[in-house]
């Protein structure tokens, strides 16, 4: 069976959801019912298990005529494809948002992560933040434009995508090169922005378009030496003691500052709209971003670190190992250390430093010497940021639009190295403080946010097919 067809048999299966039995629901309700079913679907990757929220999608989907098709490249990890088509006058646009999750520990959270829960004025749920609010309000934006039947004059194609978290067999590179047709895209619309809520939670303080964002290379420290019993202590220091010391070296390591084009818009916007010691620094640092003073540097690392982080390459690490019991002196010890660079980093610099900072001969450093591959979207007038400006005026008045580049990655790379002009948003207002919660324990959402979300993405897209 094709796998159109078996979308649609899953459609017809008994106990499904259709349009003659669906009672009518307010916006806000329709957006609240679709996110609480795809989060009630445990997507946690690994192993996935993307099919089954597909399903879900497919359904809400084909309830307003729009049909879908699954791409699976692996059992279970499925992504789905659903196209608005359009005059054909303008190249398609992409609207990407991904159905995987990371993982979720239900002893760590206040509620079932898998529930989505209504407490003291937000949304608790895993997916919540990141993505599946994106893909609640994709689909319910593809849903208000086939029902509005106005004509468009670009094609509209939605994918949700498998394997993000992760994206190492399923993921959006591999969907590229098995549908190439998803190359014609002129735009892409995805995640990674910022919709930056006040801490008093009355207005948006300004909306960020992702144009950018930072490499990350895996850097892996390797120690060996002469293992033996704990009870005798060797002479020399041990290769889980030699690494250590390496670790928190690295761990001190600070590589230079330095604004790209994209962070020097970001900069010289932030600072029409932010006051008090931190509008100061950023200040200091627009009037001198080829040479960005230390002192404001260092304000904006005490009082926005996701800020300060996009300001030069980072390296921390996250991973040791090192023995298996307490009684013996282990004879290898292994660190990883994540690397974030900045999208035209020198490699053979950044490996340099790491080196110098390991200060160990003994010490191998593996890292892929592959330069960078992460080019910009360009942040000039095209219709996108038109789109996008017009629609975040009619939901956030008054809040202005500008580019940013993200702390981590996103599929938009790969989608930029195909030669599509992505575009990350985030579609809820969020404070820095809600916006920490994605990937932790507690992933979160404000309620008032939620409709304001979901209508942006289809002013956005309605503005954007004009």
């Amino acid at each position: 069976m094709s796998p159109l067809l078996l979308v649609l048999a899953l459609l017809a299966a008994p106990g499904r959801v259709t349009p003659a039995h669906a009672p009518p629901q307010a916006p806000g309700e329709e957006m609240r019912t679709l996110l609480a079913e795809l989060i009630a679907v445990d997507t946690s990757n690994p192993p996935g298990n993307e099919a089954a929220a597909a399903r879900v999608a497919a359904r809400w989907l084909q309830e307003a005529g729009i049909s879908s098709e699954f791409d699976e490249p692996v059992p279970g990890r499925a992504h789905l494809i659903a196209r608005l088509p359009g005059t054909g006058a303008a190249r398609p646009v992409l609207v990407l948002a991904h159905l995987d999750t990371v993982p979720a520990r239900r002893e760590e959270w206040t509620s079932d992560p898998w529930t989505l829960t209504e407490r003291e004025g937000f949304l608790y749920g895993r997916g919540v933040q990141d993505n599946k609010g994106m893909v609640a309000a994709s689909i319910l934006a593809m849903r208000k434009l086939a029902r509005e039947g106005t004509k468009r004059s670009r094609d509209v194609v939605l994918v949700l995508s498998a394997d993000e978290e992760v994206g190492s067999r399923a993921g959006i590179d591999k969907l590229l090169e098995r549908r190439p047709e998803l190359r014609e895209a002129e735009f892409a619309l995805n995640e990674g922005g910022l919709t930056e809520l006040s801490e008093d939670r009355r207005r948006v303080r300004f909306v960020n378009l992702q144009a950018a964002e930072r490499v990350s290379r895996q850097v892996v420290l390797k120690a060996s030496g002469p293992g033996g019993h704990s009870s005798v202590p060797p002479a020399t220091p041990s290769p889980l003691v030699r690494l250590a010391a390496a670790v928190a070296r690295v761990g001190a390591l600070t590589f230079p500052t330095r604004l790209t084009p994209v962070t020097r818009l970001n900069v010289e916007g932030r600072v029409k709209v932010t006051g008090g010691e931190q509008g100061k620094a950023l200040q200091r640092l627009a009037a001198r971003p080829d040479a960005p003073p230390q002192d404001a540097v260092d304000t904006l690392a005490r009082l926005d670190p996701a800020l300060a982080a996009v300001l030069r390459t980072t390296c921390v690490p996250t991973v040791f190992h090192a023995g298996d019991r307490p009684n013996v002196i282990p004879a290898t010890a292994e660190a990883t250390l994540n690397c974030r660079l900045l999208p035209d980093e020198d490699i053979q610099q950044v490996r340099a430093r790491i080196v110098a900072a390991v200060a160990d001969p003994g010490i191998q450093v593996e890292m892929n010497m592959k330069p960078p591959d992460s080019p910009a979207s360009p942040v000039g007038d095209n219709a996108l940021i038109r789109a996008a400006t017009a629609a975040a005026a009619q939901v956030w008045p008054g809040a202005p639009v500008f580019p940013r580049m993200s702390t981590g990655t996103t599929e938009s790379t790969a989608l930029r190295r195909a030669g599509i002009h992505a575009y990350g948003i985030e579609l809820f207002a969020l404070t820095p403080e809600d916006a920490r919660t994605a990937h932790a324990p507690n992933e979160r959402i404000p309620v008032a946010s939620l409709q304001p979300g979901a209508e942006f993405v289809h002013r956005l897209l309605s503005e954007l097919v004009k």
